[in-house]
């Protein structure tokens, strides 16, 4: 299946782009990026989604597109311009993108879009499936339009699978690569009470996902991307400690994580019990559905 995929560079991104086997994909530095990635790819575009439109008509007929793009939210401190830049490269960047197909009548069989268990707000203890409402604040709003500007291509036909991600675990990035290096100094702990929901997903399922959204011709509309078994943030402090046997008991106040990374401080104490419902009615396998298993797949 010969696929388009944004993000590539990415975290994510890297560890797809190993599964699949006809890649283009798109970037600020194409060139870059063909050294960075080698033989993962078949080509690069070079496209910035923040200044420019996006010109597809002299490429192929993609089977999938695969859109991963993003600022990172959880890098630098939250500012006007950062959350500007977190929005427009989610929200201008998709309907950019969704704009080229359209224009070089280009149409895949499936577009597959990123979006993020931020669009639940902070729901506390209920169990959240794809049916939940919306909660309110920044990343809620940014998720919705997110959302919005991918469906648009669906009017045209196209099967839209917006996948709702939790808290990527990987050894290359994600929240695990930021915070085992504050486990190991041994100064890491529960934020907070520890009491919040932590929906947290294995890079490697979370790939798996991805293919399998792009793959199954009865899934369309928001997909949770977690595990089927979140816990509490105090649960996840533990175990983490524990796979690098270290202490993990002096609690993060929120103040101080306002001090050190502004508003998205916020977010870190959401609760979220996010569970993967559409998943799991349509035959999704995990392969790793417990926390324990992950940690020891990911720390050794």
């Amino acid at each position: 299946m010969s696929t388009l995929l944004t993000g590539g560079t990415g975290f994510v991104g890297q560890a797809l782009l190993e599964q699949l086997k006809s890649s283009v994909v798109t970037s600020r530095n194409a060139e870059r990026a063909k050294s960075k990635l080698g033989s993962l790819i078949t080509d690069a575009i070079s496209w910035d989604p923040l200044q420019e439109e996006l010109d597809l008509g002299s490429q192929p007929k993609f089977e999938s597109v695969i859109n991963l793009m993003g600022e990172p939210i959880a890098e630098g401190r939250w500012n006007q311009d950062k959350k500007k830049r977190i929005r427009d490269s989610r929200v201008l960047g998709t309907r950019r993108l969704v704009d080229a197909l359209l224009q070089a009548d280009n149409l895949p069989s499936v577009f597959v879009s990123a979006s993020a268990v931020g669009i639940y707000g902070d729901p506390g203890d209920v169990s959240v499936d794809e049916g939940h409402q919306h909660g309110t604040g920044f990343l809620t709003d940014v998720c919705q339009e997110w959302e919005t500007e991918a469906n648009r291509i669906g009017e045209h036909g196209v099967r839209v699978v917006n996948l709702r991600i939790g808290i990527v675990l990987g050894q290359e990035g994600g929240a695990l690569a930021q915070m085992t290096p504050i486990f190991r100094w041994g100064v890491g702990g529960p934020l907070g009470n520890g009491k919040q929901w932590f929906p947290w997903i294995h890079v490697s399922d979370l790939v798996g996902m991805i293919l399998w959204a792009t793959e199954t011709d009865s899934v369309s509309g928001p997909v949770n991307a977690t595990a089927p078994n979140p816990v509490r943030n105090k649960e996840f402090t533990r175990g983490l400690a524990s796979r690098l046997r270290r202490p993990a008991f002096l609690p993060v106040p929120k103040f101080a994580l306002r001090v050190a990374v502004g508003e998205f401080a916020n977010s870190l104490f959401f609760s979220q019990r996010v569970i993967p419902e559409v998943a799991l009615k349509h035959g999704f396998h995990f392969q790793f559905s417990e926390l324990d298993s992950a940690l020891a797949d990911l720390i050794p």
